[in-house]
């Protein structure tokens, strides 16, 4: 080759740039990772690489559009507007968890400084507030055992001697904070579930149990099936009996429940199927019973086409209704319900788009500030932050039910609930090696990195492994069960 030929001037100008750097930028002993030939930080000359390109179905906008215009549309065209940019960036399609940012935004609602006063109109659900902060930090890796005092002490006085606990001081027993008391509780220790009066609870349980197997949620209240998956929680948790008619007609109502479209609506009678409802149906029956048996109570065809068009395209996000938008919440709400699927079915795989959800909550609802929201242009706020990484959670474990290790209490037979202690989790999907395109390791590692990057005990952006029934971390599940089991009487 000539000298004077451009190829040769070339390599001649990346010889001279390279001898003008000082000898410590190539160090080995430098702790920063780069991807390997061609880039080198030392080579001016040579760019970057590039992030992988997002999937076409997650980067461009459906072939088939319907021309007609409704409001619907025009929001879901604003939304897709806003989360496009994000998921399909050349910059970063799939940024990392911001855990510390994230740790730092729940802890505000934790560690007993004054909240916004827009709160004010949550003064009746101070448990649940407790509840979503400490699942969240949870969630990221952080001992929340440091709590425990914190919260027996909040707790103590918001329980009712007539049994349950009420949203704040002086408010009657209400199964919601009752749920969110009890998995709190829960989350600090299991020992902490002692402060509980099972007698007065169980006494009160009983006193809004309906003959229709619903429960209200509170003396006078409403019914829907969100009140029947608290009072079902609480049950098998606490390890009650289920005689005197408790449980008696439950499954029935819940069945009742699930609407033409396939999912669950709040009450029978024709309401709309919503994705909150949805899972507290799948979850109650999944406590009732163990997943095989959902095939013979509910229309799983039905289902199984009302959760799969819940999930859009090109957001890859989840939505509660039809013709609703995606919202960061229903990576719980629907998300969750899939693992309850994929165990009934015994389908042994995944069935629905993992890489979708885990881009849109990278991509699409990390504040900058710290916290999870539900879309590109609102705000964080500690329910979201909660249950998107719980749905983060779901999209990385594979949970199934280990049906040879199950003793299952029946209804009218008076035995504790004992089925949703029999689930089990491991980290690799069945037919998912690799979780995002392009993103080899995920969520431990990724392609390129010769570090691992670790915080709080979680590598890259692992997340803690949740329960797909009761919605804390499985090992807080596992210690109750060994308390319940030291429990003597009744």
């Amino acid at each position: 080759m000539a000298s004077n030929s451009p190829a040769s001037r070339f390599e001649e100008i990346l010889d001279d740039s390279l001898s003008d750097l000082p000898n410590s930028a190539f160090s080995t002993a430098e702790t920063t990772s780069y991807p390997s030939y061609p880039w080198n930080p030392g080579n001016q000359y040579i760019p970057r690489p590039m992030f992988p390109r997002t999937p076409d179905v997650f980067s461009t906008l459906p072939i088939l559009r319907d021309i007609h215009t409704t409001p619907t549309s025009v929001e879901q065209d604003k939304t897709c507007s806003k989360v496009l940019p994000l998921l399909s960036s050349r910059e970063n399609p799939l940024p990392h968890l911001n855990r510390a940012a994230h740790i730092m935004f729940l802890e505000t609602g934790i560690d007993g400084g004054k909240l916004p006063d827009y709160m004010t109109a949550l003064d009746a659900a101070r448990p649940w507030i407790v509840y979503w902060c400490l699942t969240g930090l949870s969630m990221l890796g952080v001992d929340i055992s440091q709590y425990r005092y914190q919260v027996i002490s909040t707790f103590t006085p918001i329980q009712n001697s007539t049994g349950g606990f009420g949203g704040g001081h002086g408010q009657m027993s209400h199964l919601a904070p009752t749920y969110a008391a009890v998995l709190s509780l829960a989350s600090v220790g299991a020992d902490a579930l002692s402060l509980i009066d099972r007698r007065a609870l169980l006494r009160w349980l009983h006193s809004i149990k309906n003959p229709n197997g619903s429960f209200t949620v509170c003396v006078g209240g409403e019914t829907d099936v969100r009140g029947i998956y608290c009072a079902l929680t609480v049950i098998s948790l606490l390890r009650l009996p289920t005689d005197s008619d408790l449980l008696e007609n439950t499954t029935e109502y819940l069945a009742s429940c699930q609407t033409y479209e396939g999912g669950f609506a709040a009450t029978s009678g024709g309401n709309e199927a919503h994705g909150g409802y949805t899972f507290c149906a799948l979850a109650g029956l999944c406590i009732l019973h163990p997943p095989s048996k959902l095939p013979e109570i509910i229309d799983m065809d039905a289902l199984l086409r009302w959760l799969s068009a819940r999930q859009y395209a090109p957001e890859g996000g989840l939505s509660g209704r039809t013709n609703k938008l995606v919202d960061g919440c229903y990576s719980t709400w629907i998300g969750g319900c899939w693992a309850l699927v994929e165990a009934a079915l015994r389908c042994g795989g995944s069935l629905w788009s993992r890489e979708g959800l885990i881009r849109y909550i990278l991509a699409a609802t990390q504040s900058s500030k710290g916290g999870l929201r539900d879309k590109p242009g609102k705000g964080p706020d500690f329910y979201h932050t909660n249950y998107i990484l719980l749905g983060l959670s779901g999209v990385q474990y594979y949970h199934y039910f280990d049906e040879s290790a199950m003793v299952e209490g029946g209804e009218g037979e008076g035995l504790p609930l004992l089925t949703p202690f029999r689930w089990k989790w491991r980290k690799e999907v069945p037919g998912c090696e690799v979780l995002v395109t392009g993103f080899e390791g995920w969520p431990e590692k990724r392609q390129g990195d010769e570090n691992e990057h670790e915080e709080r005990g979680m590598k890259g952006d692992r997340v803690a492994v949740a329960h797909p029934v009761f919605n804390i971390r499985s090992e807080f599940v596992e210690e109750v069960e060994k308390w319940a089991e030291g429990l003597v009487g009744f």
